[in-house]
């Protein structure tokens, strides 16, 4: 991993070990949109687990766990993203859907929560 993730968000040793016990291996993170907030998440991840990761991180995404098998058979964590370069939005699943650099995420999953941090 090459993202110093204790200096970035100011975390200690925990916090990351429960965001590494989650995450496929990474090198960097990517920024995506999610309504409206620019946020960066792990590569090589789902935006689920990112999300979950910039949770973890941040305290700016809540998360309904008891709604969610992360696996893609609920189809709970339906989202609507839209893709760098494209105007049609589409409807993914967040576990089955990687992160890529400049994603947006038009609407969340019910059970997934943005919460806006006023420092």
């Amino acid at each position: 991993m090459a993202v110093d993730l204790k200096a970035m968000f100011n975390v200690d040793e925990a916090a990351i070990q429960d965001a590494m016990d989650i995450l496929r291996p990474f090198e960097n993170l990517v920024p995506i949109v999610i309504e409206g907030n620019e946020v960066m998440l792990p590569e090589n991840n789902s935006l689920w687990r990112g999300m979950q990761f910039w949770g973890l991180m941040t305290g700016q995404i809540s998360i309904d766990f008891g709604l969610f098998c992360i696996a893609g058979t609920c189809k709970n964590c339906k989202s609507r993203i839209r893709r760098p370069g494209e105007d049609r939005k589409l409807s993914v699943l967040a576990c089955q859907t990687m992160a890529e650099p400049g994603i947006e995420i038009t609407r969340l999953p019910q059970g997934f929560r943005f919460v806006q941090k006023l420092y």
